[in-house]
């Protein structure tokens, strides 16, 4: 998948794809707790494609209070 001039890892594209179809299909953010179970990574490994994502200006992750996760429009 390439959003802009980014190329996204699996799991970056993975976690990604779970908060679109959340968006898209149900009209609200993804929970962090969501992220975990559908994923099945670790706090620490979602942390890191979370901030990568954020950094790539792709999703916003409100990480220091509802840690709820949404699509950049």
């Amino acid at each position: 998948m390439n959003l802009g001039n980014n190329f996204l890892t699996d799991i970056e594209r993975k976690v990604y794809r779970i908060v679109w179809n959340i968006d898209h299909m149900k009209s609200r953010n993804t929970t962090y707790k969501e992220l975990l179970i559908k994923t099945g990574r670790a706090e620490k490994e979602l942390n890191e494609v979370l901030k990568s994502l954020v950094e790539q200006k792709v999703i916003w992750w409100d990480e220091g209070k509802t840690k709820e996760v949404k699509i950049k429009k």
